[in-house]
């Protein structure tokens, strides 16, 4: 390596790690698109074609590259914490009440606290968009969304045992986020093909903040939660920037088996901050809501040309749409692609992924496949976790998964290799 590039990869790292000592951020990692998803999340060092304006903006410089047009789309759902307990508890203490069984303040109370128990909580996020990539540059409009529901919970349980005592109870639902529209243009350059690639994005971001509370025992009579939330909101407009750094350590050393692959990402490094409507405001919950950056490393290698296994790792520890409840994943994916020529190939991909910032937290299962023919391409992906919460209905018993996620995607690729990251030809 020459000293430019060594100079020119330092700048790059030393951006990226100065974020990472950032305070922890207000967003939590998406799994944006299907293959990530399938993969557990992790693709980071695997970034390729016009979906890498996303994971690694570095991606997008490396040689026999893939061009061309995308269509991802996502949403992810969780719940944390006790908070369906909670919920589930309250909802049959109110049906107990009415029938005059079992209506007791001891019970009425630890509902209450499992309902508001710290990092409790329910949240969805989600992401799409359009991307457009012609060689090492893409231009892309998407769309990053994060809505948290948090309970603060009143322990007044004054008037019971009665058939009206939860009606004068003013435990609230708090709910916040945002939805982010970001246009931008990326481009990356491989340094005098050594296999080292630095990428960026400079993007235009239109935030729009939404805030909503509502008292859980009274009823709400104009258009819901979710529509008063839209009410509120306000919209903003903030510069964001996002540096990537890729190695693909057989350019520099040939002879290594496997092909190793580092990356090192940082979303939003200049922390853009957005407008709070005024309801937030008025509730104490600030004047700004950050997008405070997010930095990840990856780690991929290639046994064969047909088989890659990633890893990805969060560096930051970032706050999400919950309250007082916090995210950093590890992912690990394996991918296998059938059949493997430019014409046709059936990628089947597997996962896991892991919140190490949430003990209690089940691992997620992913799973995902897709269909390349000639140049059309159609992905889906989808994701679980193992750890369910039991809830009594009337008259039945559910489980339901903690957390859950899907994406699906539709391109047009042209050029370079297949997705999978196919070996280029030896010089």
């Amino acid at each position: 390596m020459n000293k430019r590039m060594i100079r020119l990869a330092a700048l790059a790292v030393t951006a990226t790690l100065a974020t990472a000592g950032a305070p922890a951020g207000a967003t939590q990692w998406h799994d944006f698109g299907p293959r990530a998803m399938g993969m557990g999340g992790a693709g980071v060092a695997i970034a390729q074609g016009p979906e890498a304006s996303y994971w690694n903006p570095a991606g997008l410089g490396q040689l026999y590259n893939t061009s061309g047009l995308a269509f991802p789309i996502g949403a992810r759902g969780e719940f944390t914490g006790t908070v369906l307990q909670g919920a589930n508890d309250l909802n049959q203490i109110a049906r107990d009440c009415d029938a005059g069984v079992n209506c007791t303040n001891a019970r009425i109370s630890d509902a209450l606290a499992r309902l508001g128990q710290t990092g409790s909580g329910a949240m969805i996020d989600w992401g799409g968009g359009g991307e457009l990539k012609i060689k090492r540059v893409v231009v892309f409009v998407n769309n990053l969304g994060y809505v948290g529901l948090t309970p603060r919970v009143d322990t007044n349980v004054t008037g019971c045992p009665g058939t009206t005592c939860l009606d004068t109870n003013l435990s609230k639902l708090v709910f916040k986020g945002g939805s982010f529209t970001e246009l931008g243009l990326g481009y990356a350059k491989e340094i005098k093909e050594t296999g080292l690639v630095l990428g960026g994005n400079l993007k235009g971001i239109v935030g729009n903040i939404g805030y909503n509370e509502v008292i859980v025992a009274q009823t709400d009579t104009e258009g819901g939660s979710f529509g008063k939330f839209n009410d509120n909101a306000k919209s903003s407009f903030r510069p964001g920037i996002d540096l990537g750094l890729l190695w693909d350590a057989r350019e520099t050393y040939s002879s290594l088996p496997w092909r190793p692959r580092l990356g090192l990402v940082a979303r939003n490094i200049n922390n853009p901050k957005f407008d709070m409507p005024d309801a937030a405001k008025l509730a104490g919950a600030g004047d700004k809501y950050s997008l405070e950056g997010q930095v990840r490393a990856g780690a991929a290698i290639s046994p064969f040309k047909f088989w890659h296994l990633a890893a990805d790792l969060d560096l930051t520890k970032n706050l999400t749409a919950i309250e007082g409840y916090h995210s950093r994943f590890l992912s690990l994916g394996t991918e296998i692609n059938i059949f493997n020529r430019t014409w046709i190939n059936i990628p089947l991909r597997a996962g896991i992924k892991k919140n190490l910032s949430d003990t209690g937290s089940g691992a997620a299962y992913s799973l995902g496949l897709g269909l390349n023919f000639l140049h059309i391409i159609v992905d889906v992906g989808g994701q679980v976790s193992a750890k369910r919460t039991t809830i009594q209905g009337e008259g039945k018993t559910e489980e339901i998964p903690n957390n859950f996620a899907g994406a699906a995607r539709i391109a047009f690729l042209f050029g370079g290799k297949d997705e999978g990251g196919r070996e280029k030809a030896e010089k």
